[in-house]
């Protein structure tokens, strides 16, 4: 079979945080490579936030930050990276707003360290945990590839959402309280060209599996978009394959199931 590209999400694809990476998916993973493809990460997380042990499953690639980060063999493709001064009025406005929010870089990860929350304490002791460097965003200078925010029921977005919209492109999560703003014109589709034009590689060579909203882009950009049994409903309506769950399985039968492992 000639070489084929396989773009893989993270959180509820490759990775559960009960069970972590599965072992059946270690092994997909290791076939697919052995058998000459190319495993690719594709995932909203941005370069700062994916685990080393993650990195390090046999991947030739990363598309991070929905689309806002490309690398190939080590080597950046391309980059899509903003100051401090771009999102300076938007974090205001969220803050003003009660909402609560993570900005995310390609080195670290940054907070309103002037926020004593529980929330922000969760966030922190769990990025911690998995050994992701968080930092105050009062204590200097940063750079942002993506912001993701929490919104408590008590609070909306709505009479922000246009001032917004001018510098960002909104991702809602099923159950309404998370959105992630990606920087307009870009998405996990684009991260993909990005990569294919860098590998002068053709659509028809495609795969991707995910589970989430951030992935439906991706799966309807690649030429095999597959759905993990345990994706949000609007995903699996969407995506034209479907595989088993991450808990059943779902990436070492899918990869079985198209012949490349």
């Amino acid at each position: 079979m000639e070489s084929k590209i396989v773009f893989f999400d993270i959180d509820g694809t490759l990775y559960d945080p009960v069970i972590g990476v599965p072992e059946s998916t270690k092994e997909a993973l290791k076939l697919l490579t052995q058998n000459g493809h190319m495993a690719i990460i594709c995932t909203g997380r941005t370069k700062a936030i994916i685990p080393e042990n993650i990195k390090n499953l046999g991947f030739s690639g990363i598309v991070a930050g929905a689309g806002t980060y490309v690398e190939y063999k080590s080597h950046i493709i391309h980059h899509k990276v903003e100051g401090a001064d771009f999102a300076k009025d938007i974090l205001a406005l969220l803050k003003e707003n009660g909402i609560k929010f993570i900005v995310e870089g390609p080195e670290y990860v940054y907070y309103d360290g002037s926020d004593q929350s529980k929330e922000y304490e969760m966030v922190k002791n769990e990025l911690n945990r998995i050994g992701i460097d968080m930092r105050a965003l009062e204590f200097g200078d940063y750079r942002l590839n993506k912001i993701t925010c929490h919104i408590p029921k008590s609070n909306s977005m709505e009479a922000i959402l246009p001032k917004i919209k001018e510098k960002f492109h909104l991702i809602w999560h099923q159950s309404g309280k998370f959105v992630e703003l990606v920087p307009l014109g870009y998405t996990k589709a684009t991260g993909i060209e990005y990569l294919l034009s860098y590998l002068d590689r053709d659509r028809k060579d495609t795969y991707a599996f995910g589970d989430s909203t951030n992935d439906i882009e991706m799966l309807e950009y690649v030429n095999y978009g597959i759905a993990m049994g345990n994706s949000y409903p609007e995903v699996l309506k969407k995506a034209r394959y479907k595989t088993k769950s991450i808990m059943e399985n779902g990436i070492f039968y899918g990869l079985k199931e198209f012949g490349l492992i």
